[in-house]
């Protein structure tokens, strides 16, 4: 049997613990402000307005029945449970990744992205949809152009992780090509 990771606990269990807590309740929270049951999207898909809330973002319920930017969504039930299993499957990988990991920054992206898959796969399984409220429309802006997805902090914590693991993949990546041209140059030097 593998040896577990000194840690391992707080990489794969509070972290992700933390994520999915705080996403669950930001979600009821929302739902509450909407004024609606709080199994809305096992219900259908509701129709509230937005309800402005700061000059940052808005709350604009949306249920997703797709992944990311609401793609794959024509079919729900095959959804349902496809992304449900993908979400289990590749927080199993992650945690399995993490027992190796020794790089903080990597370890603290993989436990983002294990918090958010699972908040996410919550909500996927209870409801067959995410729930979505985050609306920043209003506040990023390039020009005439708009960022029109809604999202949830299960997203957030996801985007937030990749970008880490993209960050301390580049950082390794450049402290191996360190290292070996060293090697090299101390081959070279010694001849």
């Amino acid at each position: 049997m593998a040896k577990l990771r000194k840690g391992l606990w707080i990489w794969a269990g509070l972290i992700p613990a933390l994520i999915v807590g705080f996403d669950q309740l930001t979600k009821i929270w929302a739902i509450k402000k909407f004024n609606v049951p709080v199994n809305v999207c096992e219900l259908g898909d509701p129709r509230v307005p937005t309800i402005e809330f700061s000059p940052i973002f808005d709350l604009s319920l949306v249920c997703n029945r797709g992944v990311s930017f609401g793609l794959f969504s024509n079919s729900p039930e095959l959804s349902r449970v496809v992304f449900t299993i993908f979400a289990v499957l590749m927080s199993g990988f992650l945690i399995t990744w993490l027992n190796k990991e020794k790089d903080k920054l990597l370890s603290f992206s993989i436990a983002l992205i294990i918090g958010g898959a699972i908040g996410n796969a919550i909500d996927r399984a209870l409801f067959g949809a995410v729930t979505d409220f985050i609306d920043t429309s209003d506040f990023v802006r390039i020009g005439e152009y708009a960022f029109k997805w809604v999202f949830n902090v299960a997203d957030s914590a996801i985007t937030i992780g990749v970008i880490g693991l993209l960050i301390s993949m580049f950082i390794q990546g450049r402290q191996e090509k360190a290292a070996a041209n060293a090697a090299k140059d101390i081959v070279k030097n010694s001849q």
